[in-house]
C-alpha cells in the first residue's frame, strides 16, 4: 500500500466519524422532542397550570394611601395635614383609577361625585360644590372667591339675622371685607379700628363688649376693667380721677349694670335722705349735687332758684 492509499483511507475514516457524530446528535434531539411532546399536558391542563399562579391568595393587594403618596405626594400631604373628614382611604373615593385615554376626558371616570356621599347639605341654593370647596382633598380650606359673597348666609343664618337686625357700618360691608384671605379667618379689630381703652387693648378685649356682627349692642361682664370704659367715656374718667368722693371707689358696673347706657337711680343706693318736701322742690339729685362722676357740695340752688342740670337729663336722678 503506497502513501496515497494510506492518506485516502485516513481521510475517509475522518469523514465517516463526522457523519456518525452528526447522525447521533440528530437522533438525540429527535428523541428529546418526542419526550417533551409525550410529557406535555393537554390544553385544559395547561390553562389550569397557568391559572394556578393567580389564586386568590396570591392576587395583588390594593394600594394603600402611603403607596399612592409615592406618586401623588402633594395630595397625600394635603390630606394628611388638612384633610379633615376626607382623611380616608383613597379607594373610598377613587374606586376606579389610573385610566388614561387621550382626548376622551381621561379623568372623568376616576373623579367621584360629591353627591355620592353628601346630600344637599347647603340647600338648593348652592349646588356647585367646587365653587367654595375647590380643593376636595382639603374641603374646609376654602380660599377667597366671589362665590362666597352670596353663599355665606346659607351656612351662617344667625350672622345674617344679626347683621340685618342691628344695623351698623359693618352691615354695609361684604363678608369678605373682614373674613379675607381664607374661609374661617377672624380679623383683628385693630385692622380697621383704633383701640379706645386707656393704654390700648387687644382683639379679645374688643370682643368682650362688642359682638362683631352687632357691634353697637354693647355688652360687658360685671368684672370689666374700668379702663375699657374710659376709652369712650374719657370725660367721666377725668371727673372720677379728680374727685375725692366715695364714687371713685366704685366700678363702672356698680352704677351702669346689665347693659350699656343703663343708669341706676340715685335712690337705689342712697334711699331718700332729704325727704319728700325736698324732692318736691328739687326733683333731680344732680340739681344740687352736680354730675355723679364728680359730686360737689358747691352747686346748691341759688336764692333766685337757678339750678344745675342733671348730667343724665330730667327724670334720671332720684325721681
Amino acid at each position: 500500500m503506497n502513501g496515497y492509499e494510506m492518506d485516502f483511507r485516513r481521510k475517509m475514516s475522518i469523514k465517516h466519524l463526522i457523519y456518525i457524530i452528526l447522525a447521533l446528535a440528530i437522533l438525540g434531539l429527535g428523541l428529546s422532542f418526542i419526550g417533551c411532546v409525550a410529557k406535555a399536558p393537554s390544553e385544559p391542563d395547561a390553562e389550569k397550570d397557568i391559572s394556578s399562579i393567580y389564586t386568590s391568595e396570591s392576587e395583588a393587594e390594593p394600594l394603600k394611601p402611603e403607596e399612592c403618596g409615592r406618586c401623588h405626594t402633594r395630595i397625600y400631604y394635603l390630606i394628611a395635614t388638612e384633610g379633615g373628614k376626607h382623611r380616608i382611604d383613597c379607594r373610598q373615593c377613587h374606586v376606579q383609577f389610573h385610566i388614561y385615554r387621550p382626548g376622551k376626558e381621561p379623568y372623568k371616570e376616576i373623579l367621584p361625585k360629591c353627591e355620592t356621599c353628601h346630600d344637599q347639605v347647603h340647600g338648593a341654593e348652592l349646588v356647585q360644590c367646587s365653587g367654595c370647596h375647590n380643593e376636595v382633598h382639603t374641603p374646609m380650606n376654602i380660599p377667597q372667591g366671589s362665590a362666597l359673597e352670596q353663599g355665606c348666609y346659607v351656612c351662617h343664618p344667625k350672622v345674617d339675622k344679626e347683621m340685618k337686625t342691628y344695623l351698623t357700618q359693618h352691615t354695609e360691608l361684604d363678608c369678605c371685607a373682614c373674613h379675607h384671605t381664607r374661609h374661617g379667618y377672624i380679623p383683628e379689630c385693630t385692622e380697621c379700628h383704633q383701640p379706645h381703652a386707656v393704654g390700648g387693648m387687644t382683639h379679645i378685649e374688643c370682643l368682650t363688649c362688642h359682638p362683631p356682627h352687632k357691634a353697637l349692642q354693647v355688652v360687658y361682664p360685671e368684672d370689666i376693667q374700668q379702663e375699657s370704659c374710659f376709652g369712650c367715656h374719657r370725660n367721666a374718667y377725668e371727673m372720677l380721677r379728680q374727685s375725692d368722693t366715695k364714687h371713685t371707689a366704685l366700678s363702672c358696673t356698680d352704677c351702669h349694670p346689665e347693659k350699656h347706657r343703663a343708669i341706676k337711680r340715685c335712690r337705689e343706693c342712697h334711699g331718700e335722705p332729704h325727704g319728700a318736701a325736698m324732692l318736691q322742690k328739687y326733683r333731680v339729685c344732680g340739681q344740687c349735687h352736680g354730675v355723679a362722676h364728680g359730686l360737689s357740695q358747691e352747686k346748691l340752688p341759688s336764692k333766685s332758684g337757678e339750678k344745675t342740670e342733671s348730667p343724665h337729663g330730667i327724670g334720671t336722678g332720684d325721681k
